[in-house]
């Protein structure tokens, strides 16, 4: 049989012919093959792998096995120490020389140490109490130009009451009353912003009191003079006074005094408090001169208002300054003295005075305000208990006890001066070192009364406050604050890390972050009261209206002023019309007669205007019957109260009454003094308010204001029928 020869060649083109034809075909099946393989094999892994439970309980056991048999384990024969491992004796090395190891010094210790000032960060307030407050101020009668001024004859004296301003009598009044002169009509001139303030006041005052007749009391003699004039006078003539009402936000915070003060320690490189109240810089007005580098320079605020919608505004600069000037020149920088409780918290540079007014009392009660900064409060309760503490171990303290014979009297306590017995004087962290030849970082002096080592302990807080001056009634402030410090290290180039650091003369905190936030309510307010029926027979006012269609009200409201547009008379505080009859569907504010008390200059005392003659006793006096007042919003832009609509009042119910079984009744007419008489208002702000009468009569704010009011008319009163000492005010100052 032939062998049979293959044509591999030939079989080999056939394969190749069918992968060029069927090879795309064939790669998809490989592929597709594989893919499926590895899916099967990726399926049966994780049916069959174990659960991560398992898997983490079979980690935990064999942690806990390693960690049980290395607690259990004990050393072995072999891990014993042998005399090969046994702990070698040292040589003594007290007998080596160390001299012979010492290498030569290449560096200072001074070059290990940073001793070069770096600028401190300045500290912010932590809390804050905004509150408001309604002050008629003591002012001087300047005229328009700020040239002239109104005086009244006699020097002055200590009992000038409602408000002279003076000079104590006795000797030297000559010398002291030229210097306020000089005082009072420069500071006029340093601030032409405040003949604005106050002046509107004066001129319109003088010329409308000069149209009125007074009899009762005698009128004091005054003059308008300039400044010359008042320097000649030589202590005759005292300034006189207006009062110049004001509102004013006030804002109390605290500060880390102490937090600052370590701050400038560590970063000005100072070993103690006490030298860095003694640190000194050069003056950026005038570089000869050097001032405290600790020092405070004031403040920035910016304040923002909530508009209608309840938005806030963006943030504008408030020029506090600029708006408070003014008034504190117009009352000649005369300033309400300080609770003595926060004396030790206030520093210089972040406390603005308040100015003087004529009844203290308006101002916020030191417990509502400053003593209501927690961290304030607890520092003086602290130092209270301490002097306590401190005055129960000391015992009273004779004259001999207090008399040194070294000098020529007892020291009184609490005085300071200079020789023998004399206390050493305070400290006054702010102020300047001494003109000429100044020395940019001269070593800082010893403070007085410390002893070498000594360190004085600042307080922990300290008061901030600011006023604003520029607010209206009805509106919602809020406030941030920026605090100024010197730059310590201003032209101190030799002592700085960087000469970036002498450079600018202050130093500025980041903006304040807690809430200061001032709501002013409407100095507007009515109360569905009959005062007639109140004060039954004493009643003397408004008493007649048509029951049927109106209904008895009363209105309170704080008066920055009144009187006709000419005359702009100064109030600066509240008063009450105490019984008005309102319509349904009609405003409630109106022009009533009222007796509103004003500061009389001439007679330096609250009087009331105009006069009328008044008829009893040996002689004709005169007082005032109250002048037409207009009980309406201030602001234009604010409607007034609106009564809708009034229910009742049921005035009267028939009694039927009968003397016995054959008697004829008797229906009587009965008034209920207790009826429910309810009104519906709409105030200034668009909101229904629902009044009450029980509860309007009962409303305690209502009664404290229409007593208050009451009083103070009832003393004006008084004062012009004759009564009182001259200069007595309503609110006994």
């Amino acid at each position: 049989m032939a062998k049979v020869k293959i044509d591999f060649k030939a079989k080999g083109q056939v394969i190749a012919n069918y992968f060029k034809e069927k090879g795309e075909k064939v790669g998809l099946g490989v592929c597709l093959a594989i893919m499926l393989l590895f899916g099967g094999l990726g399926l049966w892994g994780s049916f069959s792998a174990p659960s991560p439970v398992k898997n983490a309980a079979d980690m935990k056991k064999l942690a806990d096995d390693k960690s049980q048999a290395f607690k259990r384990a004990e050393p072995g024969e072999n891990d014993n120490p042998g005399p090969e491992n046994s702990s070698t004796k040292l040589a003594a090395l007290d007998k080596l020389d160390p001299t012979a190891y010492r290498g030569r010094q290449m560096f200072s210790e001074s070059e290990f140490l940073d001793v070069k000032r770096r600028p401190p960060a300045i500290l912010t307030v932590d809390d804050a109490k905004v509150s408001l407050a309604r002050v008629a101020v003591k002012s001087y009668m300047f005229n328009k130009d700020g040239k002239s001024l109104t005086v009244i004859k006699g020097g002055a004296t200590a009992m000038a009451g409602g408000g002279a301003a003076g000079i104590p009598s006795g000797k030297g009044n000559a010398v002291q009353a030229k210097d306020q002169a000089i005082r009072l009509f420069a500071a006029k001139k340093n601030a032409p912003k405040a003949t604005s303030e106050g002046t509107k006041y004066s001129d319109r005052l003088i010329a409308y009191l000069k149209n009125l007749e007074f009899s009762g009391r005698k009128m004091a003699e005054t003059l308008t003079v300039t400044s010359d004039e008042y320097e000649k006078m030589k202590g005759s003539y005292r300034p006189a006074e207006q009062a110049l009402p004001l509102r004013m936000a006030i804002v109390n915070a605290s500060f880390p005094y102490k937090a600052q003060m370590e701050e400038f320690r560590n970063k000005l490189k100072l070993g103690s408090f006490a030298e860095v109240l003694n640190d000194a810089t050069a003056s950026p007005e005038d570089p000869n001169v050097g001032v405290n580098a600790f020092r405070f320079l004031g403040m920035n605020v910016e304040r923002r208002k909530k508009t209608a919608d309840g938005k806030w505004e963006e943030w504008k600069p408030l020029d506090i300054r600029g708006n408070y000037l003014p008034f504190a020149t117009s009352t000649d920088f005369r300033f309400e003295p300080e609770d003595p409780s926060i004396a030790d918290f206030i520093v210089n540079g972040l406390m603005m005075p308040k100015l003087r007014a004529f009844d203290p009392e308006h101002y916020p009660k030191v417990d509502d305000a400053e003593l209501s900064l927690a961290k304030i409060k607890s520092q003086v309760d602290e130092s209270a208990r301490k002097d306590k503490d401190k005055l129960k171990q000391s015992k009273p303290r004779t004259k001999q006890d207090t008399f040194d014979v070294f000098s020529p009297a007892p020291v009184a306590s609490g005085t300071t001066g200079e020789g023998p017995g004399m206390a050493p004087p305070a400290f006054n962290p702010i102020g300047t070192v001494g003109a000429g030849g100044f020395v940019p970082g001269a070593p800082a002096m010893m403070m007085p009364g410390l002893a070498q080592g000594q360190d004085v302990e600042p307080a922990v807080h300290n008061l901030v406050r600011f006023i604003d001056v520029d607010i209206q009634p009805g509106e919602t402030y809020e406030y941030r604050v920026q605090i100024r410090m010197g730059n310590p290290n201003y032209k101190r180039t030799k002592d700085v890390a960087s000469p970036a650091y002498a450079e600018g003369g202050d130093l500025l905190s980041e903006w304040s972050k807690i809430p200061m936030v001032l709501n002013l309510p409407e100095e507007q307010s009515c109360f569905l009261i009959d005062q007639r029926k109140e004060d039954e027979k004493t009643f003397k006012g408004f008493t007649s209206e048509d029951s049927k269609r109106q209904v008895p009200m009363q209105i309170h409201k704080w008066f920055l002023n009144t009187g006709a547009a000419t005359q702009n008379l100064s109030v600066g505080d509240w008063a009450v019309a105490e019984r008005v009859s309102v319509f349904r569907g009609e405003f409630v504010g109106r022009q009533v007669i009222a007796k509103i008390p004003l500061w009389i200059y001439f007679f330096e005392g609250f009087g009331l205007l105009p006069p009328k003659i008044v008829k009893g006793g040996t002689a004709a006096t005169k007082t005032g019957d109250g002048i037409l007042v207009d009980f309406s919003p201030d602001r234009k832009d604010r409607p007034d109260f609106l009564l809708v609509d009034f229910e009742g009042p049921e005035y009267t119910h028939d009694r039927v009454k009968t003397a016995g079984p054959d008697a004829k009744p008797v229906v009587s007419k009965v008034e209920e003094r207790d009826r429910l008489v309810e009104a519906y208002i709409i105030n200034p702000l668009g909101q229904l308010e629902v009044h009450n009468i029980v509860s309007d009569r009962d409303n305690a704010t209502r009664k404290a204001m229409l007593e208050a009011y009451r009083i103070r008319v009832k003393k004006a009163e008084d004062f012009m029928r004759g009564g009182g000492a001259g200069g007595t005010t309503p609110f006994g100052s």
